[in-house]
């Protein structure tokens, strides 16, 4: 068994007046692909590195496997890391890179060998065994990095970015190659990515962080669906949840004076999420709309929303009119209470808009 925990992780550097971790609680189940999800600084990196053993842990715990890992070094904790430079070695073929860190753990030529084929056939990266790096595309020296890690048979494989330097074609294959490959080995896996579809298409447990905590933790379907958080609502989807300023008035959703729902449960300050996508446009008034971004399969219209930026998702031949009314889907309103960002339990009884 190879999962890991992490106990209330603190990590403060040397000089900071914050933490960047604050302490983590998180459970990673033997065999679980763990995205580890948010924007730069949120301290995504910094945790998987304390779990690789590359930074220190200043409280708190960090268990693989059951065994308390705080004060191994990183050969001993069973791990094999993928980080976005690939750390290849520029003077040694793929061959040698791949066979380089079993030879330091003095394994058997035979063994040795016959490891680096299976590796080299499951990436599919046997016609270049005699190559260096140098003489490599970046989704061959990506392949090489991962048969690296792979080739070691760790109890854990970190991913640090591992894709943010290949262009966006790339790693869309990568990351479906990255997918497959984890759940063929079905080996635990822990990946950051600031990328939100990224970790939505790969993840099993997605864990979104915000300034040093975690947010919330789920599938990426109970995230996209319940949102906990204002924050979540906004970083996970992609176009992003619309987000408005409104409030609850007589069981009619206002923003400014325009009722944009009725028979909605709650009174007072609140922030609405719609998603896009569950947006619907129609003749009316009540949505100015501004530019049109046509994307093939549907049309993205931006515009305003009683004084607020709107968006909405609606299919490719739908006519655009200078004001429109918007109708919404059942179940597509998110309510967030306005001060601490927290979802508000709600019922919605009537969809008709503004």
């Amino acid at each position: 068994m190879a999962g890991i925990t992490l106990s209330s992780v603190v990590k403060t550097y040397a000089g900071a007046t914050d933490p960047t971790v604050k302490g983590v609680d998180l459970s990673i189940e033997d065999g679980e692909f763990c995205v580890l999800v948010g924007p730069s600084g949120c301290g995504k990196s910094t945790l998987l590195r304390m779990i690789a053993g590359l930074e220190t842990v200043t409280g708190g715990e960090i268990a693989i496997g059951g065994r308390v890992v705080n004060d191994l070094e990183p050969m001993d904790r069973d791990i094999a890391m993928v980080f976005q430079n690939y750390a290849l070695y520029p003077h040694m073929t793929v061959r040698q890179n791949l066979s380089y860190g079993l030879k330091n753990r003095r394994m058997p030529k035979p063994e040795i060998a016959s490891r680096v084929e299976e590796v080299a056939r499951i990436l599919q990266i046997g016609s270049f065994l005699d190559r260096k790096p140098r003489a490599l595309s970046g989704g061959q020296r990506q392949r090489v990095a991962m048969g690296r890690a792979i080739v070691r048979e760790p109890s854990v494989f970190l991913f640090d970015e591992p894709l943010s330097n290949l262009d966006a074609k790339l790693r869309v294959s990568m990351r479906g190659e990255i997918k497959q490959l984890q759940k063929r080995l079905g080996t635990t896996s822990v990946y950051v990515t600031h990328d939100q579809m990224e970790a939505m298409t790969l993840a099993d447990k997605l864990v979104v962080l915000n300034g040093g905590q975690i947010e919330q933790v789920g599938t990426p379907l109970e995230l996209y669906r319940n949102p906990q958080t204002v924050f979540v609502a906004g970083f996970i989807g992609s176009p992003g949840m619309n987000l408005i300023d409104a409030r609850i008035e007589n069981g009619a959703l206002m923003v400014d004076d325009l009722m944009l729902l009725s028979d909605v449960a709650g009174k007072g300050e609140v922030v609405a999420g719609l998603r896009p996508e569950t947006i619907g446009l129609r003749a009316g008034t009540g949505f100015r709309t501004s530019y049109v971004e046509d994307l093939g399969n549907s049309r993205l219209v931006h515009g305003m929303l009683g004084g607020q930026p709107f968006a909405a998702q609606v299919a490719p031949d739908t006519e655009i009119a200078p004001q429109m009314q918007v109708t919404l889907q059942a179940g597509g309103l998110h309510l967030f209470d306005a001060l601490t960002g927290r979802r508000l339990p709600q019922t919605q009884r009537a969809m008709a808009m503004a």
